[in-house]
């Protein structure tokens, strides 16, 4: 029996695949991974879908489901800052222990996405969109506050 590879990357984690190796798009892909689904194998490899924000798109972020060669996806480098990333179930920090997004994440992204505030709101969506699963039992409007209220702020 074969060892299944190790996936070297996860949600958060920003990615760029080459054209010929995802399904399907034209020139390189950059994509903040918000889901890491299921392996296929076919016949020249091993593949795996993917979910996420697309970055670097000429008319701006989108959200993106794809098909990719394992073994062709590259992470890019994102400076090593300190843990301010959601705990699930509770969506805490677990950096500081406050709600997620706290402040230090809040201000991170902010610098991350300076040049593309649009995708910004589509991550958070999604994490939005991911964290209402977990917290069902809290208000929906206080949930979108939390996560998208601070944008309209700054």
């Amino acid at each position: 029996m074969t060892a299944r590879p190790v996936v070297p990357f996860g949600i958060g984690d920003v990615v760029t695949v080459a054209e010929q190796h995802y399904c399907y798009g034209l020139g390189t892909l950059t994509l903040r991974i918000v889901e890491v689904g299921r392996r296929e194998e076919h016949s020249d490899g091993l593949w795996i879908r993917l979910r996420g924000v697309e970055l670097r798109h000429p008319s701006g972020a989108r959200q993106r489901r794809v098909l990719a060669r394992l073994g062709a996806i590259r992470i890019l480098p994102v400076p090593a800052l300190g843990a301010h990333v959601p705990a699930r179930p509770s969506w805490q920090c677990t950096g500081c222990g406050e709600p997620w997004p706290c402040r230090v994440r809040r201000d991170r992204l902010l610098g991350e996405y300076a040049d593309d505030r649009a995708a910004l709101g589509v991550y958070l969506g999604l994490q939005l969109v991911e964290a209402l699963t977990d917290l069902s039992r809290q208000p929906a409007g206080d949930l979108h506050t939390r996560f998208l209220g601070w944008l309209r702020t700054r």
